[in-house]
């Protein structure tokens, strides 16, 4: 069963364009309902995981 917590929601346009530069496509982009900010969903996987951590860095 997925849940939400399979998802990363990426509030941020220069991570979203980091994880496409490193090869990863997000599934969706849309707006927040409430706040009307603009999101893009990424599956959550161990990679994904990683190249966040390397952002951070």
């Amino acid at each position: 069963m997925t849940t939400v917590k399979d998802f990363f929601f990426c509030y941020s346009r220069r991570v979203m364009m980091y994880l496409k530069s490193v090869g990863f496509a997000f599934l969706l982009c849309a707006y927040h309902e409430t706040s009307l900010q603009k999101y893009w969903m990424f599956v959550r996987t161990p990679e994904l995981s990683k190249a966040l951590g390397s952002y951070n860095k």
